[in-house]
C-alpha cells in the first residue's frame, strides 16, 4: 500500500514537473522568435489586452487559472472543459467616462466526449468623432488654418473607429488534471473609410493540482499576429505569455468561501512606464483579485490589473445565470475617467426549465 501511495506521489510530481518545463521551453522558444520581428508594432494588440467578463475585470484580469466559461476563450480556452451547461453572456461597458464603448457577447457549449466549444465577439469603438478635414475654408490652398481663414461648421462630419475581434475556441481533456485549449481569433479594424484584418492564435492550459488550487497558462497571438491595413501597412502583435494560480478557501461552519487568485503578463515590446519589472526586451505585469461568495449567491470582487489601476465588483448568482456590476477606479488611468460595467450570463437549459414550470 505505501508503495503505491509514493508511486502515485512519484507520477503526480512528474506530470506537474512535465507541465512545468513544456511552458519554460515555450518561454523561451518564443523569446527567440520575437526577436526576428524587429520587436513588432508597439501597442498594436492593445485593444486586446483590456479584458472581457465584468466578473474578469473586476478582478484584475488574474483569471488564468479560474475564468468562467463564457469568457473562458479570452482568458484560456482549457477552462471551457469544466463547463457544465449552454450558457450566454453578453457585457457592455463605458470606459473612461464613456469615451470608450466596450461590448463583448459569448457563448459556452458544454463538453461532449473529450471536446468542449466556445464563440465570442469583442468590440471597441469609439463613435461620432469630428471630422473637420473637409470644413476649413482655405483661401490659399495650402491646408492650413491661416489667418483670416475659418472652419464651416456646417461641413463638420463625425467618423468612428473600432477595433473588433471574433474567438473560436475548442478545449480538450487530457487527464483528470490537464487540460489544453486553443483560440482563433479573426481581427477587424477600422478608422474613418481605412480598415484592416488579421489572423491569430492563443494556446493555454489548466492544470488541477488539488481540487481547491490551480494553475494555469496562455501563449497569446502565438504564431504572432499579423495585421494588414488596406494601403499596405502591416502590424505585428508579438506573443505575450500569461501565467496565474487560483486557490479556494472554503471556511468551516460558515456559508462563506473565498478565491484568491494572482497572475503574471510577459510581453516582448520592449520597456513600458506601465510594467512591475523589465528585463530588457522583456516586461513583466502583475495582476491580483479576489471574490468573496456568500451562500454561492453574492459575490463580492476586487483586483489589481496589469496597469497597477484597482477594481471593484459585485455579483448575483442564480441557477438561471448571473448579474454582475464593476467598477474601475482609475488608477494609473484616473485623469480619463471612470468605467462602469455591466454583465448578463444566461443559463439557456435552466432558464428554458423555468420558463416551462411557471407558464
Amino acid at each position: 500500500m505505501l508503495h503505491c501511495i509514493t508511486q502515485d506521489k512519484n507520477i503526480k510530481f512528474q506530470s506537474l514537473l512535465s507541465w512545468v518545463i513544456f511552458f519554460i521551453i515555450l518561454t523561451f522558444f518564443f523569446f527567440g522568435t520575437t526577436s526576428s520581428f524587429a520587436f513588432g508594432t508597439k501597442y498594436a494588440g492593445e485593444f486586446l489586452k483590456i479584458g472581457v467578463g465584468v466578473r474578469e475585470m473586476s478582478l484584475g484580469g488574474a483569471v488564468i487559472a479560474s475564468p468562467h466559461s463564457v469568457s473562458a476563450q479570452y482568458w484560456n480556452p482549457a477552462a471551457l472543459y469544466q463547463n457544465t451547461t449552454f450558457s450566454g453572456q453578453f457585457m457592455h461597458t463605458e470606459e473612461f467616462a464613456g469615451a470608450l464603448n466596450l461590448d463583448h457577447i459569448s457563448v459556452a457549449i458544454p463538453a461532449k466526449g473529450n471536446y468542449a466549444y466556445g464563440l465570442g465577439f469583442l468590440r471597441l469603438g469609439v463613435d461620432d468623432i469630428p471630422d473637420t478635414r473637409g470644413a476649413l475654408i482655405d483661401y490659399n490652398d495650402n491646408g492650413k488654418l491661416d489667418s483670416g481663414e475659418r472652419l464651416d461648421f456646417g461641413e463638420i462630419g463625425t467618423f468612428g473607429a473600432s477595433e473588433n475581434a471574433l474567438f473560436l475556441s475548442i478545449a480538450k481533456k487530457m487527464n483528470n488534471k490537464l487540460y489544453i485549449g486553443v483560440t482563433a481569433k479573426h481581427l477587424y479594424k477600422s478608422l474613418g473609410t481605412s480598415t484592416a484584418w488579421g489572423l491569430g492564435f492563443d494556446v493555454a492550459t489548466i492544470y488541477n493540482i488539488y481540487p481547491r488550487l490551480v494553475l494555469g497558462a496562455s501563449i497569446n497571438d502565438a504564431t504572432a499576429t499579423f495585421i494588414f491595413w488596406g494601403d499596405g501597412e502591416k502590424e505585428v502583435i508579438l506573443p505575450t505569455l500569461r501565467f496565474g494560480t487560483a486557490w479556494k478557501v472554503v471556511l468551516p461552519s460558515i456559508p462563506v468561501w473565498f478565491q484568491a487568485l494572482g497572475g503574471i503578463d510577459i510581453s516582448f515590446e520592449g520597456k513600458q512606464h506601465s510594467a512591475d519589472f523589465d528585463l530588457g526586451l522583456i516586461n513583466c505585469k502583475t495582476r491580483m483579485g479576489l471574490e468573496m461568495h456568500l451562500k454561492d449567491k453574492i459575490v463580492l470582487r476586487c483586483g489589481r490589473d496589469d496597469l497597477g489601476s484597482y477594481h471593484l465588483g459585485f455579483g448575483l448568482d442564480t441557477s438561471m445565470g448571473s448579474i454582475d456590476y464593476g467598477f474601475a477606479l482609475g488608477g494609473s488611468y484616473r485623469l480619463l475617467g471612470q468605467s462602469h460595467r455591466l454583465g448578463v450570463t444566461i443559463h439557456f437549459v435552466e432558464l428554458a426549465r423555468n420558463l416551462k414550470r411557471w407558464l
